[in-house]
């Protein structure tokens, strides 16, 4: 464990912060906005439009809880692991899904915004004939 970080320390390029909170947003984003298309037949803009203060609240969620085991002194950098249900839960993993969850959620919003339909109407999962539109 490391020492203690004030805010600013923590916001910096390769900081421990934007990463991090960035990487749980996505991984979030990725996994409700697929159940909300598949449910609803919304895209991942139309979502967010309809419900903002979720979408914050959320937001401020993991962020607070991001921010406090790093204020703690956590650099996320400790060889740690969690071995629930046998799984090796490492920041290491935690951080490569955050990378691809990130570059999922950027790939649906383009997805959305070059077709015109939901992620998964355009690979052709659902039908644009969505029963309540």
């Amino acid at each position: 464990m490391g020492t203690a970080a004030d805010f600013w320390q923590m916001q910096v390029f390769d900081g421990p912060a934007p990463e991090t909170i960035n990487g749980r947003m996505s991984m979030l984003g990725v996994l409700v906005g697929l159940i909300g298309e598949w449910t609803t037949g919304l895209g991942l803009l139309q979502q967010t439009a309809d419900h903002p203060l979720i979408v914050f609240g959320s937001f401020l969620l993991i962020s607070f809880a991001s921010y406090a085991p790093i204020a703690r002194g956590y650099t996320r950098k400790e060889p740690y692991a969690n071995h629930n249900l046998g799984f090796n839960w490492t920041p290491k993993a935690e951080n490569w899904n955050g990378r691809v969850a990130m570059l999922g959620f950027a790939g649906m919003v383009l997805t959305e915004w070059i077709t015109g339909v939901n992620t998964l109407q355009a690979w052709g999962l659902q039908s644009t004939n969505f029963p309540g539109l």
